[in-house]
């Protein structure tokens, strides 16, 4: 069978479960985005307070969120948050599952740029004006793009994510020629959702900004 016939019959049989995958990465991002988005308004809210110590508490706590490695963060949680985790002061566990960790990974990044970009718009609007509160939603959903990509990361921490599916699909194969059309596949569904995002960002911001 040539190999484009064979990789384009292979792919088609595999596609439900390279789709299961891309909801994982699709569902890590949204966790990281309902963690890091308030957590990123206490952040800008921290530091626009009149209190000098809050205030610089604000801003530290920002870089930190900003250049702590997402990556390395993730690692961290893996080897260092148990499964479950019992909270403090009360005998509860919750589980702490590898895709979880890997939200909360992300979730720190997204609080550092939701401090970094909230904090001019926050201020304009407890001065009346929503103009740049707008804006932020349209970088916001820029951002949920790159933090997608950035989800893909989650397989090197056993995440059944796409990368990881992508890995599977390879192995079941058996063919190195497969690895090419496995990966290409693979990337054209981070570049489908990609475009999508680019059709539906400005439609947003126009009917948020015409109002």
């Amino acid at each position: 069978m040539p190999q484009l016939e064979f990789a384009a019959r292979s792919l088609a049989a595999w596609t439900p479960y390279l789709a299961g995958g891309f909801v994982w990465n699709v569902a890590i991002s949204f966790v990281a985005l309902l963690v890091g988005l308030p957590a990123g308004f206490a952040l800008a809210s921290l530091r626009l307070s009149s209190r000098p110590a809050l205030s610089r508490t604000g801003r530290w706590l920002t870089t930190a969120s900003r250049n702590v490695p997402t990556f390395v963060f993730q690692y961290y949680l893996m080897f260092m948050l148990p499964n479950p985790l019992a909270l403090p002061f009360v005998a509860v566990a919750v589980p702490a599952p590898a895709w979880l960790k890997a939200s909360l990974a992300l979730a720190l990044a997204i609080a550092g740029f939701t401090s970094d970009n909230l904090l001019g718009p926050l201020r304009d609007w407890r001065a009346g004006s929503a103009q740049r509160a707008r804006l932020f939603l349209a970088h916001l959903t820029h951002y949920f793009v790159v933090i997608v990509m950035a989800s893909s990361t989650a397989s090197v921490i056993g995440v059944p994510e796409l990368v990881s599916r992508c890995n599977t699909v390879i192995a079941a194969l058996g063919r190195s020629d497969a690895m090419l059309w496995v990966y290409l596949y693979g990337m054209s569904w981070f570049c489908a959702f990609s475009l999508t995002m680019s059709v539906i960002i400005p439609t947003l911001y126009f009917h948020l900004t015409n109002r």
